[in-house]
């Protein structure tokens, strides 16, 4: 793993590791419910909702891709997905047809222990390799990984870092590198939008979104939500000189480079002062 910055007091709410790869041939989704049945000692808790939307994410021959909102897809069958939760609510496995997720949740508990990448990607493999297992218990062919994705949520509250959204430039002068600009009769109250970068080897794309929010009854606490999202495609064909294909080796390539993008992403765009408040030091 590369050394990085580390944060004693990260504002970090919300971890999630993430792959995308096409729907195995005869998979439906009595198939999903057996896989929770097997994975029910570990997240008792399950529930079904609508799947995610399909990533769209191109790099050769040009630079064309398009938000999640704009994306379209047919299926045969509803696009369910099934989430399935630990007992302490902590950790969340995601399967849908097309794509695992593992998530890992701090909660309301400001204290609660992150597991650091490390912790989490181990977590995430297992799954990767429960599911695949389970794919060929039942007869269908194993999923071949083609994206990764892997997203951190930061959740910075009103107090002694901003007062007002006015105030957001000072926190994050990577993302707004002077104060906005004062409007007669009008303050600003929040502001949505999507920063995106690349990188050429790997490739691969950084999303750098910043949010309003508020917080739940009965403080209605106000928040600001900074979502960092990296994202590659794996290689269509990673093999060894005798053939054989190393998905693995790949796998682990492009999500510590996700996690190392986003780390550094976020150590360039946070102010001094909010580093100094967050605890930051080098490890």
């Amino acid at each position: 793993m590369a050394a990085g910055p580390t944060y004693s007091r990260a504002p970090l709410a919300e971890v999630a590791i993430s792959v995308q790869f096409d729907a195995p041939r005869r998979l439906t989704q009595a198939h999903l419910g057996a896989y929770w049945a097997s994975q029910r000692g570990r997240y008792p808790i399950v529930h079904s909702t609508q799947g995610l939307p399909a990533i769209n994410e191109e790099f050769a021959g040009g630079r064309s891709w398009l938000p999640p909102s704009l994306r379209l897809a047919l299926a045969e069958e509803p696009d369910t997905r099934v989430q399935m939760t630990s007992a302490d609510k902590a950790w969340v496995q995601q399967v849908q047809a097309n794509r695992l997720v593992v998530n890992w949740r701090r909660g309301d508990d400001p204290a609660g222990d992150y597991p650091r990448f490390t912790g989490t990607l181990e977590r995430f493999l297992e799954s990767w390799q429960a599911w695949n297992g389970f794919l060929t218990s039942v007869g269908v062919a194993p999923a071949t990984p083609a994206v990764w994705e892997v997203v951190y949520v930061n959740r910075i509250p009103k107090g002694d870092l901003w007062k007002t959204p006015a105030d957001w430039p000072r926190v994050f002068p990577g993302l707004w590198a002077g104060p906005f600009a004062g409007i007669a009769g009008a303050s600003i109250a929040g502001v949505q939008g999507q920063w995106v970068w690349e990188t050429a080897a790997p490739q691969a794309r950084l999303y750098v979104e910043p949010k309003p929010a508020r917080g739940p009854a009965p403080a209605f606490q106000d928040l600001l939500f900074v979502t960092l999202t990296a994202r590659g495609r794996l290689p269509l064909s990673p093999k060894d000189p005798g053939g054989e294909t190393d998905w693995e080796a790949e796998f682990r390539r492009g999500l510590q480079w996700g996690h190392d993008l986003v780390v550094g992403a976020f150590d360039a765009l946070a102010s001094a002062e909010a580093k100094k408040a967050w605890g930051r030091h080098d490890d």
